[in-house]
């Protein structure tokens, strides 16, 4: 067959596909929109979502959905409306008669109804998805928009909606599982990297869902949901071999995007944002792993427990080695310390008691298990006062104002157990260190990007990331694994608080480097609250600091002396590492992807889909900032190849 005509029937027959994949599209959104969904099956309804926009995904990547727009360059650069043409057809109608044929049969067995859609929800498709804390691109709106118009010429006056009288359950479940089994073989028809962008297209879909899900109830329906599509998924088999690796990568990302609902539940428990219920549902509670046998619900530690090093017990020292007395012995762990020398001194500055109860937060985070890898957050065993307990407050030597969060070391047994752990900043300034391959630095960018991408989406802020807190252990033979980098030095105090009140003068113009300019501490009470996209520009310095393999100091040639004189020297970092010259000098040292990914971080505001003015706590703007963080930033770095 020669091209024009091949590409003439590849046309043809997406054009016809379209036409059911349209048809699909109404069913299903018929059935995600209909009243009555008893609470303990809401999580099926949510599974449909989930399935809906795998099918969704499907037609992005194929080019599907494009034919509107008269946008055939996808289409025809794929062979797959060519070579599995009537694959694709059968497919598409089996979907549309399985959802057809399974709510007439619901009707017929009154328990579906039709009722007059008095909230014009089916015209409303962003309405129904705001309801239902679901993302939807203005794209999918559209195309269901456009898929609903002619219900209601069917209806008459009104649009008809459904309403359940009575849920079948296992009817439901067999109807996601059937529909799943034909999402699988959709993707399958397509080639590997298809495959892996429908992957990552979902991913980011579901991630959204995670973001916009705050209360207990709901956090407890998105991991039911998740369950349920790995239940799904587990019993599928006859697929090819490329299928078989893109599954596992599914699956791993499904298990993952669970322990973070989960921790994000436990972190509701421990810092409420959304107004946590009086208790929690004792089910729901032990579903989400939120009370375990035998966890602990103190993690204050007694002092007499920790013993510290004389030698390294040093006051400007952040962070040190120490030795814990346990039940089984004394154990090696590492101690990062929060000074409250200044608590109290100032009306507006954080008392000792607050201050406290913010470690006590943190330490619980860091303390619960199972914590998902995607973190890359050491274990806390919790944390302990270094005054002495039976000295009055304003006895006690300044020196030993500090709360020491306890940490043990990563159990691996590729590990060395001797070194402390040594922190990227060290490397950079250790001249005897070898400067790491690009291809090193490169997943090490794309390790911290994706733990800040994982951070963010269940609302946890770093708000102190700069190299001196990214972490490695050293292997049993010396080296360092840049793909297993650590995150810790958390500032302790929530987005509200006056979090720089008790940071040491003389760090803050150290630390500033890495902060926005509307962040930083020398601005005082001018100072911007912590938010998202702060997070990410301390992510960006970071990244040119990977490039050049120094310290950003150096990188822009300032005088630290001067510089902690001078608050206008580290208000012009930002506006330094932007020139076009630096840019373009990150580029040449790591590629293009590299550079424009750091340009993003750096620049922010719109280059991260912000406008003036956006809070970045609403759920909307959380949703558009995700998402181009992800495609402009994390993405692009995992995808440079060198």
């Amino acid at each position: 067959m020669d091209p024009v005509s091949a590409a003439g029937l590849a046309l043809g027959v997406a054009s016809l596909g379209l036409q059911v994949y349209a048809g699909c599209i109404q069913g299903i959104q018929l059935l995600v929109t209909a009243l009555g969904y008893e609470d303990e099956c809401k999580y099926l309804n949510l599974r449909l979502r989930m399935e809906q926009q795998r099918l969704f995904a499907w037609g992005e990547t194929s080019g599907l959905l494009d034919l509107d727009a008269k946008n055939h360059d996808k289409i025809l650069n794929s062979n797959v409306f060519n070579l599995h043409r009537q694959t694709i057809l059968d497919l598409l109608v089996q979907i549309q008669c399985l959802v057809d044929e399974f709510t007439a049969h619901q009707r017929r067995h009154n328990n579906l109804k039709t009722v007059r859609d008095d909230d014009d929800l089916l015209s409303a498709p962003e309405k129904d998805a705001k309801q239902a804390n679901f993302p939807m691109s203005q794209k999918k709106r559209n195309f269901i928009k456009k898929a609903m118009s002619g219900l209601k010429l069917k209806s008459g006056d009104a649009w008809v909606r459904l309403r359940w009288t009575s849920f079948d359950k296992e009817a439901f479940e067999t109807l996601l599982a059937r529909f799943s089994a034909l999402n699988d073989n959709m993707t399958n028809l397509l080639d590997h990297s298809l495959q892996v962008e429908i992957r990552h297209t979902v991913q980011d879909t579901n991630r959204g869902v995670l973001l916009l899900h705050h209360k207990i109830a709901d956090l407890n329906h998105l991991v039911l949901a998740l369950k349920s599509q790995l239940d799904a998924g587990g019993a599928q088999i006859s697929v090819s071999r490329v299928s078989k690796l893109e599954r596992e990568a599914s699956i791993n990302e499904l298990m993952q995007l669970s322990k973070l609902a989960k921790f994000k539940a436990f972190n509701e428990t421990i810092d409420p944002q959304s107004g946590m219920p009086s208790q929690v549902d004792v089910a729901a509670a032990r579903f989400l792993e939120l009370a375990r046998p035998g966890q602990a619900r103190n993690v204050q530690v007694p002092r007499y427990l920790i013993e510290l090093d004389r030698e390294v017990d040093d006051w400007e020292t952040h962070r040190c080695e120490a030795l814990m007395k346990t039940a089984q012995g004394k154990k090696k762990v590492w101690i990062e310390w929060k000074d409250y020398d200044g608590a109290g001194l100032h009306p507006d500055s954080l008392s000792k008691k607050d201050i406290v109860d913010r470690v006590r937060k943190l330490a619980s985070l860091l303390n619960h298990s199972p914590k998902p890898e995607a973190f890359r957050t050491p274990h806390c065993l919790g944390f302990f006062d270094k005054a002495d307990p039976d000295i009055p407050n304003e006895d006690v030597d300044v020196l030993d104002k500090r709360l020491g969060l306890i940490f043990e070391r990563p159990s691996d047994g590729q590990l060395d157990t001797t070194p402390p752990p040594v922190s990227l900043r060290e490397l950079l300034q250790d001249k005897a260190v070898r400067k790491p391959r690009v291809t090193e630095r490169i997943k090490l960018a794309h390790a911290i990007s994706n733990c800040v991408l994982y951070l963010h989406a269940v609302n946890w802020l770093h708000k102190g990331l700069r190299s001196h807190n990214v972490l490695f252990f050293r292997t049993r033979t010396g080296h360092v694994d840049y793909r297993q980098p650590y995150l810790s030095g958390f500032d302790f105090s929530r987005p509200g608080g006056s979090d720089e009140m008790t940071d040491a003068p003389g760090d803050d113009a150290e630390h500033d480097l890495y902060r926005h300019p509307l962040t930083q501490s020398n601005r005082r009470k001018e100072r911007e609250r912590s938010k998202k996209s702060f997070d990410v520009y301390s992510l960006g310095v970071i990244l040119v600091e990977l490039a050049h393999w120094k310290r950003v100091d150096e990188v822009l040639r300032i005088d630290m002396r001067r510089a902690r004189g001078d608050k206008e020297v580290v208000r012009q970092v930002r506006e330094g590492l932007l020139a076009e010259g630096s840019i373009a000098d990150v580029g040449a040292e790591m590629g293009e992807k590299f550079e424009e990914a750091t340009r993003t971080c750096l620049a922010g505001g719109a280059a991260l889909g912000l406008r003036p003015g956006d809070d970045e706590t609403a759920d909307e703007v959380a949703e558009r900032l995700s998402m181009k963080y992800y495609e402009d930033v994390v993405k692009k770095l995992g995808e440079i190849v060198v």
